[in-house]
């Protein structure tokens, strides 16, 4: 079918590795009807379908896509902001991206973030080669500005990051900071 809607190259790998919970529940609804259908083999099939599900679920356990690697940066970078470790998230960032780290520093002197700010959404795109990728992060909770008096906001945030692979390790090569409510650009210290 030429001009038709094709599939992602990555598709059947993203039903296993990134979300097989449908598929799973599908493979299990199969078992279920093949069982109850009374059919003469039923249980063999059954049987067959059950352990198709328990590899597919052991597959997704121990597959690990980049995406997911990506989400696992961010969510280590979130950690070190709300410690402050400066050199932990110095160290995420790749080299020729450096000018981050003092934008970091500068962020850890103006806010600090409370145990209770969290990721709410990641959206990883990865590219073909699996060399870069671009995550769209939603953050939200309780921020402290310790210059204005140690006042306490909620604040959502809304991040567009670039990253790339050096040497089999996700480094941070951008970071742009959008409004939450409709996605413009804003600068990294502008007030919501």
């Amino acid at each position: 079918m030429a001009g038709g809607p094709s599939l992602p190259k990555d598709f059947a790998m993203t039903y296993i590795t990134d979300n097989s919970l449908p598929l799973l529940i599908l493979i299990a609804a199969v078992a279920c009807v093949s069982f109850l259908s009374g059919a003469p083999r039923r249980k063999t099939f059954t049987a067959a379908l059950l352990l198709l599900g328990c590899g597919v679920y052991f597959l997704e356990q121990n597959i690990v896509s980049p995406a997911e690697k990506v989400e696992h940066e961010l969510h280590v970078m979130l950690d070190h902001f709300k410690s402050e470790n400066l050199s932990g998230i110095t160290a995420q960032i790749a080299a020729e991206s450096q000018p981050l780290a003092e934008i970091a520093k500068k962020g850890l002197e103006l806010v600090d973030l409370s145990e209770t700010f969290h990721i709410k959404s990641i959206d990883v795109t990865v590219d073909d080669a699996a060399a870069s990728a671009v995550a769209m992060v939603r953050a939200n909770g309780l921020v402290t500005l310790p210059f204005h008096g140690g006042a306490t906001h909620r604040v959502p945030n809304f991040w567009r990051t670039e990253w790339k692979t050096e040497d089999g390790t996700w480094k941070l090569v951008e970071v742009t900071r959008l409004n939450p409510l409709n996605g413009t650009e804003m600068g990294y210290f502008s007030a919501q």
